[in-house]
């Protein structure tokens, strides 16, 4: 066996045991990230905000303040963010770190191309929250 065949056997030995490692529940949270991506680079502000918790204490942090609660954080996007304004929406690198059965602290990189060509790179924070069942995005965080 030739050396590099070798480390390409061990690479996805490793790869293939930390997906297989994640539990149900950080399955079910990335799934919502992929949800996120597709939701924000369709332009479809309402299905991404549909992500969040429909609490009142739900919230997405700004640079001057919070915006709280589903409509509130709806209203924002749909103020600041027209579809043709949102480009495409990448994440990765996500660590996801359980606090307690209902609750995930989630970190991660975030990448926009617009239409235009640029392109917007970044950090996020998110809790995400599990209710009946569902998990959503509690508290959000970007820059």
């Amino acid at each position: 066996m030739n050396i590099r065949l070798f480390f390409s056997v061990i690479l996805l030995a490793l790869l293939s045991q930390h997906v297989l490692a994640q539990t149900k529940d950080e399955k079910a949270i990335l799934a919502v990230l992929r949800q996120e991506e597709k939701a924000w680079s369709s332009g479809d502000v309402e299905a991404y905000v549909e992500l969040y918790a429909p609490l009142d204490s739900t919230r997405m942090i700004l640079k001057k303040g919070a915006a709280m609660g589903k409509e509130n954080i709806l209203a924002f996007y749909k103020k600041y963010w027209p579809k043709e304004k949102m480009g495409t929406l990448t994440l990765d690198g996500e660590q996801l770190e359980r606090i307690s059965k209902k609750l995930y602290y989630v970190t991660g990189y975030f990448h926009v191309k617009y239409q235009d060509g640029k392109m917007q790179d970044g950090r996020y924070s998110s809790l995400m929250i599990k209710l009946r069942g569902q998990w959503y995005l509690y508290t959000d965080h970007s820059s």
